[in-house]
């Protein structure tokens, strides 16, 4: 027998590989230990998951409030609450200036877009679906099918509410879309030309260079911290997601239809526009003025005239007052008349409210931070009835022909009349204590909504007006008014004391010579006018008569007298832009040097030649100031303001201040009672340059007629006031190259007179009545 050891075997099977290890085994030797192996490997699966189970217990604990905030986030935004501009109402309450609104039926592009985008479909059909349900795609096709039916039908029922064909509907969404395609495509180019100019790989530049451990650590770097680059022409522009109109105007029915049915309309609005309204057109339109939206330009130089805190507005925006405005463009403001005068009364300043929306855009909180404040009504002592009366009496003038040859009693030229067509007219009306003007009506006019209103014909025939329909001829024209002005001439004569009204002054027909300085009677008949008095002078309107006085006087005392009565300055009348006119006097200096004064020029001053130059109102001021014994008001449009919200309560009608009536320095009574004598003998004396043509048999008038000498065709004047027992209403008619004063301007007064008797605003004389 073999004897065999505890230890080895001499038998085993042996291979070259194998060694001979006496170490012992390790426990922690995972080849050795198939325990341990699986121990392992269990805990390399479970680490991970441990990891990710603390995170989602973080985030659902720790962490919840912060994402939760997320989805319960809210925004504020700013919202402006819009205010209406103050009305400009006639003294009856008829409006002349006022707001009119637009109803605009807008609908969202997506809707408008043909064919329709794919993905908004899609989106608008998942939105009707649930999580499961968006799963089913046959379910997902047909709703999206539906959806474009929806959109369809839509399109229908806007057509049949509008009464608008298939051919005006399409024709408008086609030039919608095709905006909003070019207004994209110019984003577009936009963006690529900002692309190509900034490159969009130039903080990566670094990546080419360096250790290859450090290039990758950039590129790491700049995927985690640089957003990534994506196509210039990705998401969609603001014009296709916002709303464009379709039809304007549509009617109130149509906005309350939509507004009440928006389950029926999705997608669509109706907006409101409000715009400056001139109902009665021409009507005192140089007085109204204008109203119209700011520029850009011009909000952008309002801005930076209140940050220089310069309260003083340049020419365009003279008469205005914004240091306290929010003007922005596209805000109303006023450009010219009253418009312009009261615009910082008539202006409505925006309201703002504070909402609080949450992330899907529904408002859950609103509050007002700034109550709109509403223009405020303009009330006017105008009269439309009396101011559409003087309109038309002005525009029948500038239709009538002088004939050639046509004389009158005033003129002192020896000058051939040639046959005349007023170039335009003015009538101003006012009341003799007050100043409040009646009438200021201007031939020719223009419609105001020109100016707030697309109509380029109209605005073309306008501009190539030459006769001025834009300019304002009751304060701005200032023309030579004539024999008028003889009436400041007799006051300054019988207060300089150097002219008694009743003793007599003899008229040869000329001053000095046969050949100057005459008056008509003599140029035609070879005859003066004889003995005449004051009243006689005015009556027949003598020239020698006042050349003689104003040779008594000299030129100083008359110049003083006529800056007493206001001319030469401006009146104060509420309307901007106001002409002084012209007053000469030798004192009077040119370039730094008296200048040089003419004998011809004292007596061409008298009669109301030489270089005088007046406006209608004007005159008109200073005729009232001869009815109200001496008394120069203030002519005004503005009587009294409406208020600017329903809480004032319609009894709040504040009265605007105006100044007083101020008295006539050294004026005496007896003086305009001589004066007012011969202004009554003007129209109702057998002999005066007014009876047959100014003369009415129901109330006396009195005034004085006026013929100025031009280069061209005469000016036509009338002057006066009514009753002149008791004055109440003083008005001037002016007709521009109308001719003889008598013949042109003084048929227009009668007419005038006679529309204030039918309309109730004087009463006939009692010493006419009685014969």
């Amino acid at each position: 027998m073999f004897r065999q050891t505890e230890t080895s075997m001499w038998n085993r099977l042996a291979t070259v590989w194998q060694h001979d290890d006496s170490r012992q085994a390790s426990r922690w030797d995972a080849d050795r230990a198939p325990g341990l192996r699986l121990v392992l490997l269990w805990l390399g699966m479970i680490a991970p998951l441990f990891v990710v189970a603390v995170r989602m217990v973080q985030l659902q604990v720790t962490l919840r409030d912060d994402f939760a905030t997320g989805f319960e986030q809210t925004y504020e935004a700013r919202e402006e609450i819009p205010a209406r501009d103050g009305r400009i109402l006639a003294a009856d309450g008829s409006v002349l200036a006022g707001e009119t609104e637009r109803h605009e039926l807008q609908v969202h592009f997506r809707l408008v877009q043909e064919p329709a985008d794919a993905s908004w479909i899609r989106r608008e059909a998942l939105k009707q679906l649930s999580r499961l349900e968006r799963r089913d795609k046959p379910r997902v096709v047909a709703e999206e099918t539906r959806v474009q039916q929806q959109r369809e039908e839509l399109w229908s029922r806007l057509r049949l509410l509008t009464e608008l064909s298939v051919e005006q509907v399409a024709a408008a969404r086609q030039a919608v879309q095709q905006r909003v395609v070019q207004t994209k495509q110019a984003v577009i180019k936009q963006r690529e030309q900002r692309e190509a100019a900034y490159g969009n790989g130039d903080s990566l530049t670094s990546l080419g260079s360096g250790a290859g451990w450090q290039r990758a650590w950039d590129r790491v770097r700049s995927e985690l911290t640089q957003p990534p680059s994506r196509p210039v022409h990705s998401g969609p522009i603001a014009e296709e997601e916002g709303f464009h109109t379709i039809a304007s105007p549509v009617t109130a029915d149509t906005k309350s239809e939509i507004e009440a049915h928006p389950d029926r309309y999705p997608g669509v609005r109706v907006i409101t526009l409000r715009r400056r309204a001139y109902p009665q057109g021409e009507l005192a339109a140089h007085v109204i003025g204008t109203r119209t939206p700011l520029s850009p330009q011009e909000a952008s130089a309002r801005r930076e005239q209140q940050l220089s805190g310069n309260a003083r507005l340049d020419e365009q925006f003279e008469g205005q007052h914004s240091e306290q405005r929010d003007d922005r463009a596209g805000d109303r403001v006023g450009r010219s008349g009253l418009e312009l005068q009261y615009d910082s009364h008539l202006h409505g300043q925006r309201g703002e409210r504070r909402l609080v929306k949450n992330r899907r855009g529904e408002v859950i909180h609103s509050e007002v931070l700034r109550e709109p404040q509403h223009g405020r009504d303009l009330v006017l002592t105008l009269d439309a009835d009396v101011q559409r009366r003087a309109e038309q009496l002005l525009d029948e003038a500038l239709a009538n022909v002088t004939l050639a040859g046509t004389t009158d009693n005033e003129s002192h030229q020896d000058t051939a009349r040639e046959a005349t067509c007023p170039k335009g007219g003015c009538l101003v009306a006012i009341d003799v204590h007050t100043g409040a003007i009646l009438a200021a009506a201007a031939a020719p006019r223009f419609d105001l909504n020109l100016l707030v209103a697309s109509d380029a014909n109209g605005w073309r025939d306008v501009l190539a007006d030459p006769r001025k329909p834009l300019f304002s001829r009751a304060t701005q024209m200032a023309l030579a008014p004539g024999s008028v002005f003889k009436i400041i001439t007799a006051v300054a004569a019988l207060e300089s004391g150097k002219l008694n009204a009743d003793a007599p002054l003899y008229c040869q027909g000329y001053l000095d010579r046969p050949d100057q300085h005459r008056c008509l009677t003599y140029r035609h008949f070879q005859t003066g006018h004889g003995e005449m008095r004051l009243a006689d002078a005015l009556c027949r309107s003598c020239n020698v008569y006042f050349f003689t006085a104003a040779r008594r006087m000299g030129p100083q005392t008359l110049a003083d007298w006529a800056d007493r009565f206001g001319i030469g300055q401006a009146t104060g009348v509420d309307l901007p832009s106001e002409s002084h006119g012209r007053l000469p006097s030798p004192h009077e200096t040119e370039a730094g040097q008296r200048r040089r004064w003419h004998p011809g020029d004292t007596l061409g001053l008298a009669i109301g030649q030489s270089e005088l130059l007046v406006t209608p109102i004007q005159m008109a001021r200073a005729m009232a100031a001869v009815a109200n014994d001496g008394q120069l008001v203030t002519p005004h449009f503005a009587s009294a303001s409406g208020p600017a919200t329903l809480n004032e309560g319609p009894s709040f009608r504040p009265v605007f201040a105006h100044p007083e009536a101020r008295p006539i320095e050294g004026l005496h009574s007896s003086t305009l009672d001589r004066v007012r004598e011969g202004l009554v003998m003007v129209v109702h004396d057998s002999h005066g340059t007014g009876f047959k043509t100014v003369k009415l048999k129901d109330v006396t008038i009195a005034g004085k007629t006026g013929t100025a000498e031009t280069n061209g065709a005469d000016h036509a004047w009338f002057a006066g006031y009514v009753p002149a027992e008791r004055p109440r209403v003083a008005f001037v008619v002016v007709l521009e190259h109308g001719g003889s004063g008598g013949k042109a301007a003084g048929p227009v007064a009668r007419q005038f007179v006679s529309s204030l008797l039918e309309l109730g605003l004087v009463t006939p004389s009692a010493s006419l009545a009685r014969e």
